[in-house]
């Protein structure tokens, strides 16, 4: 049901809201625009949204604006009786190839996860904007505060976010989930003004449709949702509607001044939603709309000329208020636009090399649009397309056509003004995205036009077409999905604890602080974050990094009303002060009492984690590679009557958590296939090739065990114990190697085998990625002895002698 509502109802909301708002703009500016209407009702209720939240005191009225407006719009024009159908079927077509890998998952998740974790702060973004613009006022100091403020204080451009905004508002449904269905409705709109944009030189429908379908997913594009580029993925739709517009007026004036009002809403649109960036394709379009405008008029139209001239140059600056509100602070604070005073580390972001500037031809035959291609079929196929563009580009010039000259000549332009200005490769690989889709509607043009005087443009038309959709099949084979179960449990955890923050968070899991916990003041020690978060030795988390609970001093902890924990063998249950609250499959939430019952005087931590205090990155010390795994410890008793001593001195009783001891066993403690790639400091094996790691475990006692795998689990794993298979491991991610959880088996005592299997690739979505399937530990967490909290006085101490205890605390009644 959540596939069906995310992917279905919110893109049959966001066509409502194009079709409203499009009949508003159709009656402002007295004329109707076609297939265009739903493009252009977008990026109409985007500006308006982007007005509105411009400021804190009428951010909350933009969603209900845009739905207001909408329905206004459905009842008056009823624009729905104007759907034709092969338009609208390019258009759902489309939609259906963006959202492949995400339909075909079974699950409503998103696209690109740990490919970029920027999709967690565009949430962030999203939640706090549409309620409070860009004011922080009344938002307390969180992990979620840092990052939005990081952003505000910036004043990042936020037009892309208003659409998904809003849909979050109309429909109830959480961002997160409709996320990836926004980013396929706006490929959906890049094939509508696909469609209108080759309507002069393509005469059958049929033929228009086709085309519009391949031109709307050209490689890089479709790369670029796949990672989940919400600001690529939106402009791209806002360029390709405003080079329609700009097409239909630049060969003629138009007749009102008001016909001038969808450009200027493409143009604005684009503004809010790029910043100064988009000067790149709006200063070049408005120029050369005088030059064609002057060198056609006659003397005495010169003045009329100038007047719509200044006309459509106010309503587009009226329309990108947002932008001109922030410009100058953006432009004094955002360095990484140049390549001037920055490493080539930042210069390319989360890029492996600079793009090429071949990709701009639609065809990238590679599952990771950062890599290269292979060289003879991309040049024979990029050779082809931009041949078959150039065709296209004569022979419609000929005949007087410049819709697609106009699209490419635009499309160009603003790539060369980003290069010429020495952008930074990052910026240069969101341009060429952007643009994308101008060559390849190009290309496919030139084929159709070729077809039609030769059998051989058929050839061409399915070499191209087929280029791209191969292209965007190694795309979809190589994807990175979310854990969708993982990150849902997430956000009913968030409306549980809601209000009840402060919220320790000891994972690292952008989404947590950055969305899902967003209302309870949420904290990771190892992410943004507005305090120092110490462990017993003094050092300070930095991303990507963990650490067991038990490696954080009360000092740290005891600030925090709620704790969230990952459910996992390695992970050491919170001071006793705290009490479990709520049991999930992979969480559990510890809250702690207003006024406690007892005072904790000290918590003395007993498991791996006093040798191993942490793994990952750290801000004031060496980072560490292997990670604890086993949380408990048979303390010795003269260990235990020290204590026992302290805490009669201190009028104390001894409290301990008992819980079952795991049988870890290392990564490395496997058999392996050769070619798989070994990590000898974190001990981790990653799988390249398929295999079989083979390990052997020894149990003391027959009973039920907990199989848990630490690791990263993109393609995963087929799991088997004793040649039995148990389970498997898929699309279970994480921002850093976690325990999942593959089956509970029961198991005699002796030795035991457990195979793990690296399958070959599938068609199942994200079934050839080969770089994010690796294994850090196999873990067997057996039921016995029963874990629970065990409070002794210190003359009984010797109770607590030869059990296996996490920690233990000196405790003293507060009564």
């Amino acid at each position: 049901m959540p596939l069906i509502v995310s992917w279905v109802l919110f893109p049959v909301l966001l066509a409502a809201v194009g079709a409203g708002w499009g009949v508003a703009v159709e009656g402002a500016a007295g004329q109707r625009v076609g297939v265009l209407l739903i493009p252009l009702g977008l990026a109409a209720a985007l500006v308006v949204a982007s007005l509105l939240t411009t400021w804190s005191a009428t951010a909350p009225a933009a969603t209900p604006v845009v739905g207001v407006v909408a329905v206004g719009g459905l009842i008056l024009g009823r624009p729905f009786r104007r759907l034709t159908l092969w338009p609208g079927l390019a258009a759902v077509a489309v939609l259906l190839v963006y959202g492949a890998p995400i339909l075909l998952s079974g699950s409503a998740t998103f696209a690109g996860y740990l490919r970029l974790d920027d999709t967690a702060s565009w949430l962030a973004l999203t939640d706090h904007v549409m309620a409070h613009g860009r004011s922080l006022a009344d938002l307390p100091p969180s992990t979620y505060r840092s990052v939005v403020e990081e952003y505000v204080a910036n004043n990042y451009p936020l037009g892309g976010f208003m659409l998904l905004g809003a849909g979050h508002g109309l429909t109830g449904i959480d961002s997160a989930w409709i996320y990836q269905p926004y980013l396929a409705c706006c490929g959906a709109a890049v094939g509508l003004g696909i469609y209108a944009l080759v309507e002069p030189v393509v005469p059958s429908p049929r033929l228009r449709a086709l085309v519009a379908f391949l031109a709307a997913q050209p490689a890089l594009l479709y790369g670029y949702a796949m990672w989940g580029g919400i600001k690529e993925l939106t402009a791209a739709f806002l360029l390709v509607l405003g080079a329609a517009l700009f097409a239909r007026v630049i060969t003629a004036r138009p007749e009102s001044p008001r016909r001038l009002l969808p450009l200027a809403i493409a143009g604005g649109a684009l503004i809010v939603t790029l910043g100064a960036g988009a000067a790149a394709w709006v200063v070049p379009s408005l120029a050369g709309l005088i030059a064609v405008w002057v060198l056609r008029a006659r003397r005495s139209e010169l003045g009329e000329v100038a007047r719509d001239v200044a006309l459509l140059s106010v309503m587009t600056a009226v329309l990108a208020v947002p932008m001109w509100v922030v410009l100058r602070s953006f432009l004094a604070n955002d360095s990484n636009l140049f390549t001037q005073g920055q490493p080539v580390s930042e210069q390319l972001g989360n890029l492996l090399q600079p793009l090429s500037g071949w990709q701009l031809a639609g065809i990238w035959p590679v599952g990771d649009f950062r890599l290269r291609a292979p060289t003879l079929a991309t040049v024979l196929l990029v050779g082809l397309a931009i041949l078959a563009a150039l065709v296209a580009i004569y022979w419609t010039v000929r005949r007087r056509q410049y819709t697609i000259v106009a699209y490419v000549a635009l499309a160009l332009v603003g790539c060369a003004v980003f290069y010429l200005v020495g952008s930074t490769p990052w910026v240069l690989g969101k341009t060429l995205a952007i643009a994308s889709p101008a060559l390849l509607a190009a290309a496919l043009v030139g084929a159709v036009l070729l077809w039609s005087r030769r059998r051989a443009g058929l050839l061409v038309l399915v070499v191209i077409g087929g280029g791209v959709l191969w292209s965007n099949a190694l795309a979809y084979h190589d994807v990175t999905l979310a854990p969708r179960a993982r990150l849902a449990e997430l956000a009913h955890i968030g409306g549980l604890v809601a209000g009840k923050g402060p919220t320790f968070i000891n994972e690292f899991e952008t989404y947590a602080a950055r969305h899902f916990l967003r209302r309870s003041a949420p904290v990771e020690p190892a992410q943004y974050r507005p305090v120092s978060l110490p462990l017993r030795d003094g050092v300070l988390l930095t991303k990507s990094a963990w650490a067991d609970l038990d490696s954080f001093p009360l000092s740290t902890l005891e600030p925090y009303r709620t704790i969230v924990t990952p459910i996992s063998p390695a992970e050491s249950r919170p001071p006793s002060i705290y009490r479990l609250a709520h049991q999930g499959r992979y969480y559990q939430v510890w809250e702690r009492a207003g006024q406690p019952q007892t005072s904790l005087l000290e918590h003395i931590p007993l498991g791996e984690s006093n040798q191993l205090p942490y793994c990952g990155n750290a801000q004031n010390a060496p980072a560490r590679e292997l990670c604890s795994a086993d949380p408990v410890a048979v303390p010795p008793c003269a260990q235990v009557q020290r204590l026992a001593s302290q805490a009669l001195a201190e009028h104390a009783q001894l409290l301990a958590y008992q819980r079952p001891r795991p049988i870890v066993l290392r990564g490395d403690e496997v058999r392996w296939p050769a070619a798989w790639l070994h990590d000898e400091a974190s001990r981790t094996l990653t799988a390249t090739t398929p295999g079989e790691a083979v390990g052997e475990m020894v149990l003391a006692s027959p009973e039920r065990y907990g199989l848990w795998l630490d690791g990263l689990f993109s393609r995963g794993f087929e799991v088997g114990v004793d040649g039995r298979y148990v389970g498997r491991v898929k699309d279970q991610l994480s921002g850093f190697s976690a325990y999942v959880h593959v089956a509970d088996v029961f198991l005699g005592a002796g030795t035991h085998t457990v195979t793990l299997t690296y399958p070959h690739a599938d068609l199942t979505p994200g079934s050839g990625e080969n770089e994010l399937t690796s294994i850090s530990a196999i873990t067997l967490e057996p039921q016995s002895p029963a874990s629970e909290l065990i409070e002794v006085a210190p003359a009984q101490y010797s109770r607590l002698c030869g059990r296996t205890l996490d920690w233990i605390e000196l405790v003293r009644s507060s009564s």
